[in-house]
This record gives structure tokens, C-alpha cells and sequence, in this order.
């Protein structure tokens, strides 16, 4: 029973990525994944397929979020987008890079955002938003047009074509969705302790708000009473139910999320350990050395040498 539980958890997760893959494929885009109601919460293998594509990673953005003021700004427009979205519509960032949005609902509730770029709209119009942009915020206007120009491409494709493939994700998430809200009605009447559907949808959304605080903030010093604040609950209760839907502390997930980022630093940049070190939050480079090794298995060191 439990092996076949498990193959139905890959089976979900694979059908997921297939899907996602499949779009990058066909179109040559970038797929962007935000979790609005806990729908990676569903089981580990789709929490890792949303954290696969839960930033958007290329140099223009990387080099743009080493800036603490910036980077706030990215996650207070994203914030802002998920408030506010209604329909599927064609936009951009604050700093010009376009992409097309697509909300995805189960019933009337947004359960997850869609991105899908990176685009310029005009090249050359762009890079001059850009360059403005840049000497607004004290950036280097050339640099920032040059990393702008390197990653955004126009749209040469059937966006309808492109609809249809979305659709089918969208409604693939939706019944995952809705899977999962009938599996936990059926285990807690099962086990004959039944919470109401006011107390569950409040639980799944005050784990959802904390993990989305923590994945967007972990490079900063946060703590359990900030991350309360932002989830609207006490912070003895709030440990307690991390725990308890995680399987981890949040100092744990914390930490594994500073990991998760430093491994993609190791990959795609020449980083000092040190320099890694203080982009994920770490002060001290020898207690993430010892954190990093502890959940990898290996130094940041070695990890990089096994990769290159």
C-alpha cells in the first residue's frame, strides 16, 4: 500500500515536469512557478518540482537581486501581481522583462501563478527602459542593457499555440489540488478526527504564507517572530504546525533553503565560499560550511569539484 502511494506521488510529480519540460521545449521559454495556496505541499516530489522552477535564474535578474533594495522590490511586485490578478495577460517587471502570466484557480481561489518569458518588446525600446532604469536604481546602465539583451528574446511563436499547452497545466494543477483536499477529507474522517473546512484551509494557509516568506527572504536575517508577523499567527502555534505539516523545524527549512540556493551559486558562478557564504545569509563561513555539509553530505567545496 505504501509502495504504491509512493509511485502514485512520482507518477503526479513526473507528469508535472513532463508537462513543464515540454513547453521549454517546444517554445524555447522559461518557466516561473509561484505557490499562492500550498500546492507543493502536496508531496515531496512536487515540492521539488516547484522548487526547480521557483526563481527565475538568469544573469540579468541574478545580478539585479544582489541588491538588497532591489531584490525587495522583485518580491513586493510579485506579492502585488498575486493580490491582483484576474486572467491570463501579457506584462512586465518593474525592470522591463516581459512574460506572459497565467493564474491558475481551483473553484474561486488562486492556487498558483504561472510566468512564462523572458521577453523584450522591442529590443531597442527595451534596453533604453532598461538603461533607465538601471541609473534610477545606481546600477551600471550598460551592463545592466548587456545582461537585459542576453537573456530576453522576442516572442516568435503562436502565443494561442502556447495557450493550449498552459491550459493543460493549469488544469493538471487544479486536480492535484483538488486530489489532495479530498485525500486529507478521507484520511481525518477516516482516523475520526474530522477538522472543519475553516480550520484546515487556515492551517494549509498560514504554512503556505510562512514557506513563501521564507523562500523569497532566506538570504536576510529572519527569525520565527518576524515570520509569524507576515503569517498573521502566534509563534508558538505557528512552530508547532510547521513542524507538523514539514517534518522539519523552520530553523531547518531555513537552512535548506539557503542550501538549495548556495548550490545553484556553486553551479553557476565562480563565487568565492565565502562570497556564497554571505549571498545566502550566512555570516560565519565555517557554520555554512558545516550546515552545507551536514545536508549535502559533502563541504561546499567538494560539491563544486564534483560538479565541475
Amino acid at each position: 500500500m505504501v509502495e504504491k502511494i509512493v509511485n502514485n506521488a512520482y507518477e503526479e510529480a513526473e507528469t508535472l515536469r513532463y508537462l513543464l519540460e515540454k513547453i521549454i521545449a517546444k517554445f524555447n521559454v522559461r518557466i516561473n512557478l509561484s505557490d499562492i495556496a500550498g500546492i507543493r505541499k502536496i508531496n515531496n516530489q512536487i515540492e521539488d518540482v516547484f522548487r526547480q522552477y521557483s526563481y527565475h535564474n538568469n544573469s540579468f535578474c541574478n545580478h539585479i537581486k544582489k541588491d538588497e533594495t532591489l531584490h525587495g522590490l522583485c518580491i513586493k511586485s510579485k506579492n502585488v501581481l498575486c493580490k491582483r490578478i484576474k486572467r491570463p495577460f501579457y506584462g512586465k517587471c518593474y525592470l522591463g522583462i516581459y512574460e506572459l502570466y497565467y493564474p491558475v484557480w481551483y473553484k474561486e481561489q488562486l492556487i498558483a501563478l504561472i510566468c512564462i518569458g523572458q521577453f523584450s518588446n522591442g529590443l531597442e525600446k527595451s534596453l533604453e527602459f532598461v538603461k533607465r532604469k538601471a541609473e534610477k536604481y545606481g546600477l551600471d546602465p550598460a551592463a545592466c542593457a548587456k545582461e537585459y539583451a542576453s537573456i530576453t528574446k522576442e516572442i516568435n511563436f503562436s502565443v494561442d499555440d502556447l495557450n493550449g499547452d498552459v491550459w493543460v497545466i493549469c488544469n493538471y494543477m487544479s486536480l492535484l489540488y483538488r486530489n489532495a483536499i479530498l485525500q486529507r477529507f478521507i484520511e481525518s474522517k477516516l482516523s475520526g478526527s474530522m477538522r472543519s473546512a475553516a480550520d484546515y484551509y487556515q492551517d494549509k494557509a498560514i504554512i503556505s504564507s510562512a514557506v513563501d516568506f521564507i523562500n523569497k527572504n532566506y538570504s536576510q536575517n529572519i527569525s520565527l517572530d518576524l515570520i509569524s508577523k507576515n503569517c498573521y499567527c502566534n509563534p508558538a502555534y505557528l512552530s508547532y504546525l510547521f513542524n507538523k505539516e514539514m517534518g522539519m523545524t523552520i530553523t531547518d527549512y531555513i537552512n535548506k533553503s539557503k542550501v538549495e540556493y548556495a548550490k545553484r551559486l556553486l553551479d553557476l558562478t565562480d563565487f568565492s565560499i565565502t562570497q556564497i557564504s554571505q549571498e545566502v545569509g550566512f555570516n560565519d563561513p565555517s557554520y555554512f560550511s558545516k550546515v552545507f555539509k551536514k545536508t549535502q553530505g559533502a563541504s561546499p567545496t567538494d560539491y563544486r569539484e564534483r560538479k565541475n
